[in-house]
């Protein structure tokens, strides 16, 4: 994705700017802009001023800068706001796939390195072509209902800076974009080099609130990023690292499933113990090393259909709790126990490993079921279905347990026999599971 790509992905929306952005639903598209872009000054029977939502807008792509496009609004069926009046949100849905599938929100609260302000100001309306993008220099302030971000040029009249309103705060992310907000009102007079934003966080809100179709998250994006962080392997010997990491990354060519098809799955909605814990980049590079756990496990490899069959015997669970092990254990036994074979063994990922390799593996048999919340008939049935979980396993005890506790015997491999490195590491995790 290049800097032409910033601008095909925004668009002229009436006097205002509007990006882009294909969410899950595969049969939709959004137009990500600000509210106020979508309301008209109307008189009342006093002559003062109200703010009316508009009935219809027009927009325009990039590269078809004067063919209009009419499009009526209908709140609550096509256009969707922020419930907070003071949050300057606002998304236009059209009911068709118009191919700008390869942008991703990102949640960021510090650098802004990079990112751009996307859109067509008053000053380039006129022009064949009306498209400007001013560059990110720094973040100024940041709070939960905008950022405040200084721009390179430090001066913009009101004429150069009008029209950005709606625009994105985005930039370019390998084969992908990222969009980190969108643009608010811009000031009556010269923004002086500031401008304010409104955090992508807030779009989510309407789309969590009104139910619509999600934005999928950055960690989507570019899968290295996340192979990057499993196979980190920090706490390996020194001399073993590499070899580690160019075997892993070769069985990683078996793990074959597209992440963005996987997050919409039910599955997914339900590996994780709190409903925030899919947004996270944790939650998705734990999933990658359980993929590849798998795919050592497996024939086949690792694919959708592997998933589904394994989540019925080893089992994947993340969990983002703060709770001490043994209570955490319990809450995990509880959860987990939906939809799973007989001797089932779970896969925890925790934002914390824990110390001692007793538990990063402990049988169910010696976690206390803590029944103190047990209220309804369905967590009744999950203290009977528990009992079908053998043992819950830590995800990071293959890596500390299994591959760590043999380095010495793996070293004695040189860097170009990744093929027998492998070959036993495969040997080792069998092992690891089936004792």
């Amino acid at each position: 994705m290049d800097e032409n790509d910033l601008k095909r992905y925004t668009v002229i929306l009436g006097a205002g700017s509007g990006v882009l952005f294909q969410p899950l639903d595969e049969t939709k598209t959004y137009i990500l802009s600000a509210k106020h872009v979508f309301y008209k000054k109307d008189s009342n029977d006093r002559g003062a001023d109200n703010e009316v939502l508009v009935s219809s807008v027009d927009y325009f792509f990039s590269d078809k800068q004067e063919d209009l496009i009419s499009c009526d609004i209908k709140k609550g069926e096509n256009y969707f706001e922020h419930s907070d009046e003071n949050v300057d949100a606002a998304i236009l849905i059209l009911n068709e796939n118009l191919g700008f599938n390869q942008i991703f929100v990102d949640e960021r609260t510090t650098s802004f390195n990079e990112f751009n302000l996307t859109g067509y100001p008053n000053s380039k309306r006129n022009a064949d072509d009306k498209y400007d993008k001013q560059i990110i220099s720094d973040l100024n302030s940041y709070n939960d209902k905008l950022i405040t971000l200084r721009l390179v040029v430090n001066h913009l009249d009101h004429e150069q800076i009008t029209g950005f309103s709606g625009g994105g705060i985005i930039k370019s992310n390998g084969d992908s974009l990222l969009l980190a907000g969108i643009q608010s009102k811009t000031p009556n007079g010269p923004c002086n080099g500031e401008i304010q934003v409104v955090p992508i966080k807030r779009f989510e809100e309407i789309v969590h609130n009104n139910n619509l179709s999600k934005l999928l998250p950055s960690y989507l994006s570019n899968i290295e990023l996340l192979i990057n962080s499993v196979i980190s392997y920090n706490e390996t010997l020194p001399a073993l690292k590499p070899k580690l990491q160019v075997a892993i990354r070769k069985q990683f060519e078996q793990v074959k499933c597209e992440l963005k098809d996987i997050y919409s799955s039910n599955y997914i909605k339900k590996s994780s113990t709190s409903s925030g814990g899919i947004k996270s980049k944790r939650f998705w590079t734990s999933f990658l090393e359980y993929a590849l756990i798998i795919s050592l496990l497996e024939v086949d490899g690792f694919n959708e259909d592997v998933l589904t069959k394994m989540n019925l015997t080893k089992k994947f669970i993340f969990s983002d709790s703060s709770k001490d092990i043994y209570d955490l254990y319990s809450e995990v036994l509880l959860f987990a126990s939906e939809n799973i074979d007989n001797n089932c063994q779970v896969l925890l990922a925790t934002n914390l490993t824990p110390n001692s390799p007793t538990r990063r593996r402990m049988p169910a048999s010696e976690v206390n079921l803590n029944v103190g919340n047990v209220v309804d008939t369905e967590t009744i049935d999950r203290v009977q279905t528990s009992s079908k979980i053998k043992e819950i396993i830590h995800l990071k005890a293959i890596e500390f347990d299994c591959i760590n506790s043999n380095e010495n015997a793996l070293n004695q491999y040189s860097l170009q026999q990744f093929e027998e490195i492998l070959t036993e590491i495969k040997r080792l995790v069998h092992d690891f599971f089936t004792n």
